[in-house]
């Protein structure tokens, strides 16, 4: 790590160049950052295996990144959540359960999932958090912008994208990627996902390599806090969850089963529908035959944690809160 940099969050600044909206981009800037020096960022965590190892590997280099949470994934695993915190790391978030298309939603609904992602990955962590947002996808609209201006909570976008959520990602592919695309750029604000395999394995590589190059890490820190919206507070119904929704691929249907096929669900990991749609039928059976004929209405995936292959169901990794039994479409 070669510096700390204290990025303002008044007036909500926008930091990085990968914007969704037109009229957002003139105001987008990059952090004051010298020629080759990056800042290392991670979304949709914590998660497991995937951030332990991600988070030892900077440890390993000595350099501190900036994770930003889902609400849900922080409230899944609160003591994962706060060895970000432990380890020196800065803490944003990503919503609350990560709706893909938020450019297109109602902005009160887009405005409801931000504080309640401020709102839970500050009580899982047990204190507040740095006033940063990164938008699922980078798909800011200029209406939810305006609104995190006027709450001083800045927007972060990046300047290289890793690609660890594209089809077919691999450690070698996304090692290859971001050394060239940072190579490109010159200096910015790299995207990962610490909930990636591809990015758990990857990173000790491109950390190594990038110091090869004569690249510094800067540490992005706040010298604010996310302060709550005493009027989405005192309304309790803001905060009541609304039903199950499939962030990328469209809605829960209360069929049992699964065409075959693949989605990339809320962008964690590409599943493969045929095996879940086995896995599924097969569950649906074995509980009905436990149960004297009645079909138990539990979630397809196993508990994310644990050892050995918890988490796995077919071959793809779902997070048991996610996918319930139902069909896809």
């Amino acid at each position: 790590m070669s510096r700390i940099v204290a990025a303002d969050s008044t007036h909500g600044a926008l930091y990085g160049t990968a914007l969704n909206a037109q009229s957002n981009r003139s105001y987008a800037r990059t952090l004051n950052l010298r020629d080759r020096e990056v800042v290392l960022t991670f979304d949709d965590g914590p998660l497991g295996t995937n951030t332990r190892t991600v988070l030892d590997t900077l440890d390993k280099h000595c350099v501190k990144a900036t994770f930003f949470s889902v609400g849900r994934m922080a409230l899944a695993d609160p003591k994962l959540l706060k060895e970000y915190d432990r380890r020196g790391h800065t803490i944003g978030t990503h919503t609350f359960s990560h709706p893909f298309a938020m450019d297109r939603m109602p902005p009160q609904d887009a405005i409801a999932e931000i504080e309640k992602g401020f709102a839970a990955v500050s009580h899982a962590l047990g204190k507040p958090v740095a006033p940063f947002f990164r938008f699922p996808g980078l798909r800011d609209s200029p209406e939810v912008v305006a609104y995190l201006a006027s709450r001083n909570i800045s927007t972060w976008s990046v300047d290289v994208i890793s690609g660890d959520t594209d089809p077919g990602a691999n450690a070698a592919k996304v090692t290859r990627d971001v050394l060239a695309r940072v190579r490109g750029a010159g200096k910015g604000i790299i995207l990962f996902h610490d909930i990636k395999k591809p990015t758990a394995e990857a990173l000790d590589g491109i950390i190594t390599a990038l110091k090869k190059d004569g690249y510094k890490f800067v540490h992005v820190v706040s010298n604010t806090n996310y302060q709550p919206n005493p009027e989405m507070v005192a309304n309790a119904d803001t905060f009541r969850a609304k039903p199950e929704t499939a962030a990328t691929a469209g809605r829960w249907t209360a069929r049992a089963e699964i065409k075959a096929g693949s989605v990339d669900v809320m962008r964690t990991e590409w599943v493969e529908l045929k095996l879940a749609n086995e896995q599924l039928t097969g569950k649906a059976r074995s509980e009905t035959a436990s149960a004297g004929g009645q079909t138990a209405s539990g979630y397809v995936a196993t508990s994310t944690s644990g050892g050995g292959n918890g988490g796995q169901t077919g071959g793809a990794y779902m997070a048991n809160s996610w996918l319930v039994t139902g069909q896809i479409q």
